[in-house]
């Protein structure tokens, strides 16, 4: 019998694909242009009020784009705000696809009746993408920072999904990247962390906000979760 009653799973970088620098970067620039801000001060606004936009406490992504805009001192007109957006749709759906084995992965969970979570720190238009991706459906239970108002390495945010799935902490399964500190985070509630990352990418050229120093277990592939039930 497996040690695990439920396997949790990071979102960006574990089942659908992590940003690239480069193109995150770019996002900043085109992003800036449509908006009418210098790239630095966008990007320093962004970051700024990251917090506020992964708990929702912006409300939508075109409102934190509009407050974006109000501490940078500028207006955007509604098109400008269209505009952005189309940047950010963009940039989404060339990487916000599932990583090679995700789909195969949950898939064979689901049939061996494993319980699985999805844990993310997004920003508010994430939701929606998930819900209408292909892997939303082989996933028993969600959450988003964006919508609970929790973030990583938070021991809530843990907490809360293993109380939706009605499994212990010490029976999870936790799979990430390692972005915000989460496997440490999630070690600290009594979860199991496993970092998922190929050895033959270059990690450095992703995307990794507050990434760890992990020394815990690691897998080069989402596959290979399976090897650990």
């Amino acid at each position: 019998m497996s040690r695990f009653d439920a396997v949790v799973f990071d979102l960006f970088g574990t089942l659908v694909h992590e940003f690239p620098k480069a193109d995150w970067d770019a996002w900043f620039v085109r992003s800036a242009q449509a908006l009418g801000l210098g790239p630095a001060a966008f990007r320093r606004e962004w970051e700024a009020t990251s917090v506020e936009r992964q708990t929702g406490r912006l409300g939508d992504l075109p409102a934190n784009l509009r407050e974006i805009c109000r501490r940078a001192g500028a207006r955007p007109t509604p098109e400008q705000l269209r505009e952005a957006m189309r940047v950010r749709e963009d940039v989404f759906a060339r990487w916000f696809v599932p990583v090679p084995g995700a789909l195969e992965t949950l898939d064979w969970l689901r049939r061996a009746r494993m319980p699985t979570a999805l844990i993310s720190m997004c920003a508010p238009d994430t939701p929606p993408l998930w819900r209408a991706s292909p892997l939303a459906s082989l996933v028993d239970v969600e959450v988003f920072s964006s919508e609970v108002g929790l973030r990583k390495p938070e021991p809530g945010i843990y907490l809360l999904a293993c109380d939706r799935l009605g499994v212990r902490p010490e029976r999870c399964l936790y799979v990430g990247d390692g972005s915000y500190r989460e496997l440490s985070g999630a070690s600290a509630v009594g979860m199991t962390a496993v970092l998922v990352l190929d050895p033959a990418v270059d990690a450095a050229a992703l995307n990794r906000p507050e990434a760890e120093d992990w020394t815990g277990p690691r897998i080069a592939s989402i596959s290979e979760v399976l090897d650990l039930l």
